[in-house]
Protein backbone atom coordinates (compact mmCIF):
# COMPACT_ATOMS: atom_id res chain seq x y z
CA UNK A 1 0.00 0.00 0.00
CA UNK A 2 1.38 3.39 -0.71
CA UNK A 3 1.80 5.90 1.34
CA UNK A 4 1.97 10.09 0.66
CA UNK A 5 4.15 12.39 1.51
CA UNK A 6 4.07 16.54 1.14
CA UNK A 7 7.51 17.91 1.77
CA UNK A 8 7.76 22.03 1.21
CA UNK A 9 10.99 23.41 0.73
CA UNK A 10 11.47 26.97 2.01
CA UNK A 11 14.65 29.55 1.70
CA UNK A 12 14.87 30.58 4.76
CA UNK A 13 16.63 33.86 3.46
CA UNK A 14 13.80 35.21 1.12
CA UNK A 15 11.36 37.52 2.35
CA UNK A 16 7.62 38.40 0.17
CA UNK A 17 8.62 40.69 -2.53
CA UNK A 18 6.77 42.42 -5.22
CA UNK A 19 4.41 40.13 -6.78
CA UNK A 20 4.83 42.40 -10.00
CA UNK A 21 8.37 40.29 -10.95
CA UNK A 22 6.08 37.74 -11.63
CA UNK A 23 4.00 39.49 -14.50
CA UNK A 24 4.14 40.81 -17.59
CA UNK A 25 2.32 44.04 -16.51
CA UNK A 26 2.35 45.59 -13.15
CA UNK A 27 -0.97 45.17 -11.32
CA UNK A 28 -2.91 48.35 -10.07
CA UNK A 29 -2.55 46.82 -5.82
CA UNK A 30 0.74 46.51 -3.97
CA UNK A 31 0.53 42.28 -3.85
CA UNK A 32 3.52 40.70 -2.24
CA UNK A 33 4.60 36.97 -3.12
CA UNK A 34 7.03 34.13 -1.35
CA UNK A 35 7.88 31.04 -3.26
CA UNK A 36 8.94 27.79 -1.94
CA UNK A 37 9.17 24.41 -3.86
CA UNK A 38 6.50 21.66 -3.09
CA UNK A 39 7.16 17.34 -3.76
CA UNK A 40 4.64 14.89 -3.62
CA UNK A 41 5.77 11.73 -2.72
CA UNK A 42 3.99 8.16 -3.02
CA UNK A 43 6.00 5.70 -1.37
CA UNK A 44 6.54 2.54 0.48
CA UNK A 45 8.35 1.98 3.63
CA UNK A 46 10.03 4.18 6.21
CA UNK A 47 8.77 7.78 6.52
CA UNK A 48 11.55 8.84 8.66
CA UNK A 49 14.14 7.37 6.61
CA UNK A 50 12.16 9.03 3.34
CA UNK A 51 11.76 12.36 5.43
CA UNK A 52 15.72 12.40 6.24
CA UNK A 53 16.74 11.52 2.19
CA UNK A 54 14.55 14.57 0.87
CA UNK A 55 16.05 16.89 3.53
CA UNK A 56 19.33 15.44 2.35
CA UNK A 57 19.00 15.87 -1.60
CA UNK A 58 16.16 18.96 -1.51
CA UNK A 59 17.17 21.49 1.46
CA UNK A 60 20.80 22.96 2.12
CA UNK A 61 21.05 23.14 5.67
CA UNK A 62 21.96 26.65 6.47
CA UNK A 63 19.62 28.28 3.61
CA UNK A 64 16.68 26.49 3.50
CA UNK A 65 13.87 24.94 5.69
CA UNK A 66 11.91 21.22 5.12
CA UNK A 67 8.66 20.74 6.51
CA UNK A 68 6.51 18.02 5.75
CA UNK A 69 2.42 17.51 5.68
CA UNK A 70 -0.23 19.39 4.02
CA UNK A 71 0.30 23.05 6.51
CA UNK A 72 1.14 25.80 4.11
CA UNK A 73 4.18 27.08 4.69
CA UNK A 74 2.83 30.91 5.56
CA UNK A 75 -0.62 32.37 6.93
CA UNK A 76 -2.00 35.65 5.89
CA UNK A 77 -2.00 34.35 1.88
CA UNK A 78 -4.85 35.59 -0.74
CA UNK A 79 -4.17 32.93 -2.73
CA UNK A 80 -1.53 30.54 -3.69
CA UNK A 81 -0.47 29.22 -7.47
CA UNK A 82 1.21 25.66 -7.97
CA UNK A 83 2.37 24.82 -11.45
CA UNK A 84 4.73 21.71 -12.12
CA UNK A 85 5.56 20.02 -15.03
CA UNK A 86 2.97 17.53 -17.39
CA UNK A 87 3.45 13.73 -16.72
CA UNK A 88 4.96 13.42 -20.04
CA UNK A 89 7.15 16.75 -20.05
CA UNK A 90 10.98 16.40 -19.30
CA UNK A 91 12.13 16.90 -15.61
CA UNK A 92 15.30 17.15 -14.95
CA UNK A 93 15.11 17.63 -11.36
CA UNK A 94 12.27 15.07 -10.67
CA UNK A 95 14.79 12.23 -12.52
CA UNK A 96 17.52 13.47 -10.88
CA UNK A 97 15.92 12.60 -7.35
CA UNK A 98 15.35 10.17 -8.55
CA UNK A 99 18.47 8.27 -9.84
CA UNK A 100 19.87 9.08 -6.66
CA UNK A 101 17.59 7.37 -4.54
CA UNK A 102 18.03 4.54 -6.87
CA UNK A 103 21.75 4.44 -6.34
CA UNK A 104 20.98 4.30 -2.70
CA UNK A 105 21.13 0.45 -2.14
CA UNK A 106 20.54 0.66 1.94
CA UNK A 107 17.02 2.79 1.15
CA UNK A 108 14.29 1.71 3.92
CA UNK A 109 11.71 2.95 1.52
CA UNK A 110 11.24 2.99 -2.20
CA UNK A 111 9.22 5.91 -4.51
CA UNK A 112 6.50 4.92 -6.39
CA UNK A 113 5.61 8.68 -7.99
CA UNK A 114 7.00 11.98 -7.28
CA UNK A 115 5.39 15.00 -8.43
CA UNK A 116 7.01 18.65 -7.92
CA UNK A 117 5.69 21.89 -8.04
CA UNK A 118 6.82 25.67 -7.34
CA UNK A 119 4.71 27.32 -5.47
CA UNK A 120 3.51 31.17 -5.18
CA UNK A 121 1.55 32.46 -1.99
CA UNK A 122 0.51 35.79 -2.81
CA UNK A 123 -0.45 38.14 -0.10
CA UNK A 124 -2.40 41.35 -0.31
CA UNK A 125 -1.21 43.79 2.46
CA UNK A 126 -4.83 45.37 1.76
CA UNK A 127 -6.49 42.02 2.28
CA UNK A 128 -9.26 43.02 -0.43
CA UNK A 129 -12.13 40.13 -0.57
CA UNK A 130 -11.55 39.91 -4.40
CA UNK A 131 -7.39 39.38 -4.26
CA UNK A 132 -8.21 35.98 -5.41
CA UNK A 133 -9.72 36.41 -8.90
CA UNK A 134 -6.72 38.16 -9.18
CA UNK A 135 -5.27 34.56 -9.97
CA UNK A 136 -5.92 34.45 -13.42
CA UNK A 137 -3.67 36.83 -13.98
CA UNK A 138 -0.75 34.74 -12.32
CA UNK A 139 -1.81 31.36 -14.07
CA UNK A 140 -1.67 33.35 -17.66
CA UNK A 141 1.77 35.24 -17.05
CA UNK A 142 3.64 32.18 -15.46
CA UNK A 143 2.19 28.85 -16.62
CA UNK A 144 2.49 27.73 -19.54
CA UNK A 145 -0.13 25.57 -20.70
CA UNK A 146 1.54 22.84 -23.35
CA UNK A 147 4.15 21.70 -20.08
CA UNK A 148 2.82 22.86 -17.15
CA UNK A 149 -0.21 21.47 -14.66
CA UNK A 150 -1.72 24.23 -12.09
CA UNK A 151 -3.66 24.52 -9.25
CA UNK A 152 -4.87 28.18 -7.32
CA UNK A 153 -5.57 27.43 -3.44
CA UNK A 154 -7.80 30.59 -1.85
CA UNK A 155 -6.75 30.94 1.64
CA UNK A 156 -10.03 29.85 3.98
Amino acid sequence: MSLTLQAEVIPVFSHAGDANRLLYTPLTRPLTERGTRRYTVEYEGDEAALTAFLAKVLADAVSHELRTGDAPAFADYSFTLDYGMKGGALDLEKETILAHHRGDAGARFTIHSLRIHQRFYIFDPAQSADTPHLADRFVRDIVNPAIHTWKITRAA
